[in-house]
């Protein structure tokens, strides 16, 4: 992919985080199923992305991770060092809007090690989703942190 082509994409998905971001949460979200989605939206930020182009979310409705997101919320950001990891999906699962991927509800952990293999950015993953779904299986972005709680998914 050519710089401009990166520039141009982070641009398009910079407008739509603005049109879609706080819209989001007020809204009844379906897993593509013809489900409902139910649990707690969270929203993860990357450490040092200060534009917010590598933003993504996150649902669960398990009381530990319930539990550890909120917990890590009560830290100033710059102390949250538990990142997520876990199994994604195809599709934007109804809540992480603007990627073509998402972490499968209940199926992800906050964390403090994890391998080098599924390290990467939101960006990365939407650009290769099916090497990510299919060959490396999971996303653990070391570099993330809980960046709020949005509220519930329905």
């Amino acid at each position: 992919m050519t710089m401009s082509r990166t520039l141009r994409s982070l641009a398009r998905l910079a407008a739509v985080s603005l049109a879609v971001g706080t819209t989001a949460s007020t809204c009844t979200f379906s897993s593509g199923s013809g489900d409902s989605l139910s649990g707690v939206i969270f929203h993860f930020k990357m450490h040092g992305d200060v534009s917010g182009l590598q933003d993504f979310r996150a649902v669960t409705e398990d009381p530990e991770m319930l539990a550890a997101a909120r917990a890590e919320l009560r830290k100033p950001a710059h102390e949250r060092n538990r990142f997520i990891s876990g199994a994604i999906e195809r599709g934007n699962g109804g809540h992480n809007v603007v990627w073509r991927w998402h972490f499968v509800p209940d199926g992800w952990q906050l964390t403090e090690a994890a391998i080098e293999l599924c390290d990467g950015n939101a960006l990365l993953v939407d650009q290769a989703v099916d090497y990510w779904v299919d060959v490396v299986g999971s996303f653990c972005p070391w570099g993330s942190y809980v960046a709020a709680e949005i509220g519930p998914a329905n």
